[in-house]
């Protein structure tokens, strides 16, 4: 899964520059659940809720 994701994001990344180019992703191993605070009813992402619960995983994207 995750090689025919990086094969994607590099397909569209040809047609960006650089500075708006995806340099690194995480997979999450769950969909974003309601129930659990992380999106609203709507599927909206709860921004705050997410960085508390992955805040290693999004730090280790920005080193």
């Amino acid at each position: 899964m995750r090689e025919l994701i990086e094969s994607e994001i590099a397909r569209g990344n040809a047609q960006l520059a650089p500075v708006a180019q995806i340099k690194r992703f995480h997979l999450f191993t769950k969909e974003l659940d309601h129930d659990e605070g992380e999106v609203t009813a709507t599927m909206k992402v709860r921004r705050a809720s997410i960085y508390q619960a992955y805040a290693a995983e999004i730090e280790a994207l920005y080193r």
